[in-house]
C-alpha cells in the first residue's frame, strides 16, 4: 500500500460534513453538427466508462476510510465499480444554467464515499440550448486544483474528428520521478528516507530567512502580510450547503488592461475580483473600511507531467478594496504582488512551501470553538489562476466551451474565486458557503461592473 503525503493526510483528516475537502470542475460542450440523440450514450457516456485499466492514482481510497488519527497510507481498489462513479443526470425544466448551477452546488456539497476511490463525474443533459455538461470532482487529497484542471483539459483533444478521447480517470500512467510510487506523486518508503536529509537542512536554512522576510514586511508597506487582513462576514463558520456560479469574461478585454497599465495579467484578474468583491461587500452593507487581502496560490510543480498529490505554495496580497478608483486599486495590487513575488525568489520551492504553510496555519485552528471570535483571519479570500490551453478543444468531437473550478470553502473562508484561461477566454468559477456569503450569484454581475469600470478608466 503507497503511503500519503503529509499534506494529502491533513486534507481528510479536517474534511467534515461542513468541509467537504473536494475539489471540482464544470465543463460545458457544444455537440457536433449534426448529432442525434445518440450522440451522448453513444460517444461521451461509453466514453467515461472506459473498458480498460484506470489511472492508479483514480482507484485509490484510504486504507482506513473512517479515523480520528487521520490516515497514512492508501488502499488500491482493483474493481472499481464505473456505474457508481460516473453517473447519468438532467437538469429541471427550464434548462437555463442556473438549474446546472444549482445541480453543481449539491454535489459539490456533498462527501464522496471514502469506502470507494475518491472522485465522481456526473453527465449533464437537459439543457435548453442543446449543450452537455460534465461536471467531475476530486478529493484533494488525490489532486490539487491546479492538477485536476490539467486533467480534465487534457481529456480534450484540438483535433474534432478525434474519437479516442479518454476521461481523466482513464489517462496513460506517466513517468514516474524516483523517490515515487505507481500512483503519481506518491512517496515511497525509500523516496521518505531520501528526502529527509534535503528536509533537514531546508528546515535549518529557513529560521533566518523567515526573519528577513519579516523583517522587509515591517519595512516595506507595500509587503502583506497574515496579520493585515480585517474580519469580515466572509471569515466566520461555514455550513454544509454550497453556491456555485460561473461566468466567461473575454480575454481581451483583460490584455487591453494589462497593456494600457503595465501590469500583469494576474493583477487586473485581482482588480477585478477586488472590485466585485467592493461592490458585492457594500450591497451587503458589510464592506469593512481597511483592506480586503487575498491569498493567491502558486503552483510549484516543475513541468506539465508533474500531474498528483499537492505541491502548492501561496502568496498574500492586499485587493485595495478600501479604494474606490478602479486605477488606483490596481496600482496598489500591482505593488503588493510584486514585493510577495521579490520575497518568494529568496526561497527554494520546499521553503516556499513551508512559509505557506506558516501563511494558512490558522485555518487549521478556525473549526475550535471561538478562535475566530478570537483570532483576525490571515487573508479574506482565496483566488486561484489556473493556467489552460490555448486553443479550441474537443471531446470525442464534442467543442469545449468552457471549464470552470469549483474549490473548497472552510471556516474562515466562505468564498473562493478560481478562473481558468482558455484560447481567448476567461472562465470563472465561485465557490461559496450559501449561508455566510449570501446571494453569491450577484458577484458576477459585480465583477462585470469591475472590469467595464478599469476599462472606462484606463
Amino acid at each position: 500500500m503507497p503511503l500519503m503525503g503529509p499534506v494529502d493526510s491533513m486534507f481528510l483528516l479536517v474534511e467534515s460534513r461542513e468541509r467537504p475537502m473536494h475539489v471540482g470542475g464544470l465543463q460545458l460542450f457544444t455537440l457536433p453538427d449534426g448529432a442525434g440523440p445518440e450522440f451522448v450514450q453513444e460517444q461521451m457516456m461509453q466514453a467515461l466508462k472506459p473498458e480498460g485499466p484506470l489511472n492508479s492514482r483514480f482507484c485509490l481510497r484510504p486504507a482506513m476510510p473512517v479515523g480520528s488519527v487521520g490516515n497514512v497510507r492508501w488502499s488500491t481498489d482493483t474493481d472499481v465499480d464505473l456505474d457508481h462513479h460516473v453517473r447519468r443526470s438532467a437538469v429541471p425544466a427550464p434548462g437555463r444554467l442556473r438549474e446546472l448551477f444549482e445541480l453543481t452546488s449539491r454535489w459539490q456539497g456533498s462527501l464522496l464515499d471514502r469506502y470507494r476511490p475518491l472522485w465522481e463525474t456526473h453527465i449533464v443533459e437537459g439543457l435548453e440550448d442543446g449543450r452537455v455538461a460534465v461536471f467531475t470532482k476530486v478529493h484533494h487529497a488525490l489532486v490539487d486544483g491546479v492538477s485536476a484542471v490539467r486533467l480534465l483539459q487534457e481529456a480534450c483533444s484540438p483535433d474534432p474528428d478525434a474519437r479516442d478521447c479518454l476521461p481523466p480517470y482513464a489517462a496513460p500512467e506517466r513517468e514516474r520521478a524516483e523517490g515515487q510510487d505507481a500512483a503519481s506523486g506518491l512517496l515511497s518508503p525509500t523516496g521518505l528516507a531520501r528526502g529527509g536529509k534535503d528536509l533537514i537542512g531546508e528546515l535549518a536554512s529557513l529560521g533566518p530567512r523567515a526573519a528577513k522576510l519579516g523583517w522587509k514586511a515591517f519595512r516595506d508597506e507595500d509587503y502583506t502580510t497574515m496579520f493585515d487582513a480585517p474580519k469580515t462576514i466572509l471569515n466566520g463558520h461555514i455550513g454544509g450547503s454550497r453556491r456555485f456560479v460561473a461566468q466567461t469574461f473575454d480575454m481581451d478585454r483583460f490584455r487591453t488592461i494589462v497593456k494600457a497599465t503595465d501590469t500583469s495579467f494576474n493583477d487586473v484578474v485581482l482588480a477585478v475580483c477586488s472590485g466585485g468583491l467592493r461592490g458585492y461587500l457594500d450591497e451587503l452593507g458589510a464592506l469593512p473600511d481597511k483592506s480586503l487581502t487575498a491569498m493567491c496560490p502558486v503552483n510549484l510543480r516543475r513541468g506539465a507531467d508533474d500531474v498528483g498529490g499537492n505541491k502548492v505554495g501561496a502568496i498574500i496580497a492586499s485587493l485595495a478594496t478600501d479604494l474606490t478608483d478602479p486605477v488606483k486599486r490596481l496600482e496598489t495590487i500591482h505593488r503588493s504582488t510584486t514585493a510577495a513575488k521579490a520575497s518568494m525568489r529568496e526561497l527554494s520551492p520546499l521553503q516556499i512551501l513551508l512559509m505557506s504553510g506558516l501563511n494558512v496555519a490558522g485555518l487549521g485552528l478556525a473549526p475550535l470553538p471561538g478562535y475566530l471570535n478570537l483570532s483576525g483571519p490571515p487573508f479574506n479570500v482565496i483566488i486561484s489562476n489556473v493556467p489552460g490551453p490555448k486553443r479550441q478543444m474537443y471531446f470525442n468531437g464534442a467543442h469545449l466551451d468552457g471549464t470552470y473550478p469549483a474549490s473548497i470553502p472552510v471556516d474562515g473562508q466562505a468564498l473562493n474565486i478560481t478562473l481558468v484561461t482558455y484560447d481567448d477566454q476567461v472562465d470563472f468559477g465561485i465557490t461559496a458557503c450559501r449561508r455566510s456569503a449570501p446571494h453569491v450569484q450577484r458577484m458576477i454581475h459585480h465583477m462585470e461592473d469591475s472590469l467595464a469600470a478599469l476599462e472606462a478608466a484606463v
